[in-house]
């Protein structure tokens, strides 16, 4: 609850505040989501080896190349479309006649980044309006794709879009889930279509860590099995080399075939089988960055809950862990005491803190963060290893980029 709000009077907290305020908020969520991509496509796959290559396989998914003969120009490439999908959301919001023009470019400018700031306490149950949602969950979808897929579309190579292997997993994994819940919320008396419209906006406005809501799907009597389906999109998140967070698709389906691997070869001791992605062998040694990367992940997520139990006493166990998941998945809503409904402004100094610090995490993505602040990245070296300061390297990159 902001401090300029006065709890029980005033009945629209966020629409209270200064026109510029919202705005300026909305602006960060949309250049931090494709500078996150930016980030990893331009630093990281040089800063710790591997070049591309790694970047298809840890960062921005398999089937990214360079679109364009230099990352400057792929850089622009991506960020021109980023900009013509946000303008053609803001104008498809405007024409519905349920949004104003200042709330529609807000909404535009915090769903292609996934990052779910709305100008209003409700979200997007403020309008009510079936349009708005339908436009709302195709562009949260568009934002939980592979980027590179989107300009594969761009260009009529819809081949190698609708191919790609994880974007296949990403529209099963919505459509599961999806009907899952809404089968849920029927079996609890829910009409059938208000289950399919609340359960489908949620789906993937979760599963892409966007964070809109149109119901209080933590209350509203919705099943406890709906909340583990939340829980469990709260962790995956989306593609990688998209603007959602969480593990990403890619990583949780390659941890999944290196995991029925090792139970065949219980039985076929002998049987020789490679990891593939997209019909390419996927290196040893980028399984098992993949692999140490979720080991990480549910190493801080277990000793997360654990630090944050112990700011957090009076809070159950669902509240506490959903908030650790939401925080690394940089979803927004929680379960329990934190869900959309609730803000977390009751939470105390150190629990803020420790929350604001994995939201850190997981929007910078884990590998990310552990580069920006390991001692060895930044720290000075003798003349003989400069290169193999970050800062350096990056430096040379841009360099001989632009000299190319």
């Amino acid at each position: 609850m902001s401090p300029n709000c006065i709890p029980g009077v005033t009945a629209d907290c966020i629409n209270s505040q200064p026109k510029g305020l919202l705005l300026w908020r909305s602006l960060t969520q949309w250049f931090g989501g494709m500078g996150i991509i930016m980030l990893g496509m331009m630093l990281l796959s040089r800063v710790i080896g591997g070049g591309m290559a790694l970047a298809r396989a840890e960062l921005t998914g398999p089937s990214l190349s360079r679109l364009r003969p230099k990352l400057k120009q792929t850089a622009i490439a991506l960020w021109g479309l980023y900009i013509v999908l946000t303008l053609i959301e803001f104008f498809l919001l405007w024409l519905t006649g349920s949004m104003e023009w200042f709330d529609a470019i807000n909404h535009a400018l915090t769903t292609l980044p996934s990052g779910g700031f709305s100008t209003h306490d409700l979200s997007i149950g403020y309008y009510d309006s079936v349009l708005v949602e339908m436009i709302i969950i195709v562009f949260m979808f568009i934002a939980g794709v592979n980027f590179t897929l989107l300009w594969f579309i761009k260009e009529r190579e819809f081949k190698k879009a609708f191919g790609d292997e994880e974007f296949k997993y990403y529209g099963i994994y919505v459509l599961v889930a999806s009907l899952a819940i809404a089968g849920a919320l029927i079996g609890s008396g829910t009409s059938v279509g208000t289950a399919l419209r609340h359960s489908i906006f949620h789906v993937v406005s979760i599963g892409t860590s966007t964070g809109y809501g149109t119901t209080d799907y933590a209350g509203d009597g919705w099943p406890l099995a709906t909340h583990f389906i939340i829980f469990i999109l709260m962790i995956v998140g989306a593609s990688a080399g998209s603007t959602a967070g969480g593990l990403k698709l890619l990583r949780v389906t390659l941890a999944f075939k290196v995991a029925m691997r090792e139970l065949v070869k219980i039985a076929q001791p002998r049987k020789i089988d490679r990891i593939r992605m997209n019909g390419e062998v996927v290196e040893r040694n980028q399984i098992g960055l993949i692999v140490g990367m979720l080991f990480v992940w549910v190493g801080l997520f277990g000793i997360s809950s654990i630090i944050l139990a112990i700011f957090m006493p009076g809070d159950t166990f669902e509240s506490v862990t959903t908030v650790v998941a939401s925080s690394l998945g940089n979803t927004g809503p929680a379960l329990g005491d934190y869900g959309p409904a609730a803000t977390w402004a009751g939470m105390n100094s150190g629990a803020l803190l420790i929350t604001s610090i994995l939201m850190w995490f997981g929007r910078l993505e884990l590998l990310t963060a552990v580069i920006l602040i390991h001692p060895h990245t930044w720290r000075k070296e003798e003349k003989v290893q400069s290169d193999r300061s970050a800062v350096a390297l990056f430096r040379r990159i841009m360099e001989e980029d632009e000299a190319n």
